[in-house]
């Protein structure tokens, strides 16, 4: 059985290949991207803190980004916030977007936040468990997307 393995994202190749599961996952759960939002994606995954891909045996399955947790403009070095975490359909289901989670939550190259934040889609019930599971906690923050769906901010602590 393969296994899955945790890299950065250091290469062009890599980040076209987190774009594509950005694609699948959002075209997999019924919110098509915008013209030009692929290359918004792959761009932010090369200026991002943190950008990591999961591999299983040798496919591209999952990808996350993070970044410094900023609060009323002040950068917050042990905490981290998630922009996004997506895993590719295919792979739904098998613990890959827990394994990337767990990979921030764990001190690496220097880098310790002791906790995590992340907006979410008040109604992705897949989100929500998968942070549950990774231990994080509803603060009860609310807002709402421009489009109009609600948000919600959950967060992990050490």
């Amino acid at each position: 059985m393969p296994r899955t393995v945790i890299t950065p994202i250091t290469d062009e190749a890599q980040r076209v290949a987190a774009g594509g599961i950005w694609a699948a996952a959002r075209h997999a759960g019924g919110r098509a991207p915008a013209p030009g939002r692929r290359e918004r994606i792959e761009e932010q995954l090369a200026s991002s803190d943190v950008a990591l891909l999961a591999t299983y045996g040798a496919r591209p399955a999952g990808m996350i980004v993070a970044e410094d947790y900023l609060e009323d403009g002040v950068v917050d070095p042990t905490c981290g916030h998630i922009s996004m975490v997506f895993v590719d359909p295919g792979y739904w289901g098998s613990g890959i977007g827990g394994a990337l989670v767990r990979a921030l939550q764990a001190p690496t190259d220097g880098r310790v936040w002791t906790r995590l934040s992340v907006w979410t889609r008040s109604d992705n019930r897949r989100a929500l468990r998968l942070y549950e599971a990774c231990g994080f906690a509803d603060t009860g923050d609310r807002a709402a997307l421009h489009e109009g769906d609600q948000i919600s901010r959950l967060e992990w602590r050490a």
